[in-house]
């Protein structure tokens, strides 16, 4: 391949590229023009409802997992610190069972379910009118190991995952209906 050839190559990469920018740009322009918001990820701070999260008091949640989902939800609220008024409350309980799955010839289980129930309800501070209520839950399978520590790491590693599921679900969806009241 002569050195004109390997030039004229790049050329025709670079004005391919150009080519497929120019057409893809009108159309992220019009996504962004509309107002369009991404429903997952991480919520940025011009995200709908960022703003208003702040807004939100936590309440308390009993127990220790429920202390676990309250930090978590805290994190997700309170990007610039906790406020010092509120003007919503969002209150939440947790609910745990677990479920044993695959089941051997002497009834001891390899595998089991953690089902993790969350109903939490949002409330006008003011009023104390529920604005909103919802449940989240979480569903997650792990090994039944047979040794004691394996054991109670499997179990807390499967808490904290449906947890985390659920502070991701609850974040949203209370965003979602705060950024809709705005």
């Amino acid at each position: 391949m002569s050195s004109s050839e390997h030039h004229n190559g790049k050329a025709g990469v670079r004005r391919r590229g150009l080519l497929a920018l120019a057409l893809l740009a009108p159309a992220v322009l019009a996504t962004a023009a509309c107002g369009f918001q991404p429903m997952y990820g991480n919520l940025g701070t011009n995200s709908i409802g960022t703003a208003q999260l702040q807004q939100v008091d936590i309440g308390v949640i009993p127990d220790r997992y429920g202390q676990k989902l309250r930090n978590l939800l805290i994190d997700r609220f309170y990007a610039d610190g906790r406020p010092a008024a509120t003007l919503y409350r969002l209150e939440t309980t947790l609910t745990a069972s677990e479920q044993k799955l695959s089941i051997q010839k002497d009834a001891t289980a390899t595998r089991a379910q953690l089902v993790v129930l969350a109903p939490y309800r949002l409330i006008d501070a003011a009023t104390g009118k529920i604005l909103f209520q919802a449940n989240a839950r979480s569903f997650i399978s792990y090994n039944v190991l047979e040794q004691q520590y394996g054991a109670l790491a499997a179990v807390e590693n499967a808490y904290d995952r449906a947890i985390l599921e659920i502070s991701n679900e609850m974040t949203i969806r209370v965003a979602a209906e705060l950024g809709r009241k705005t």
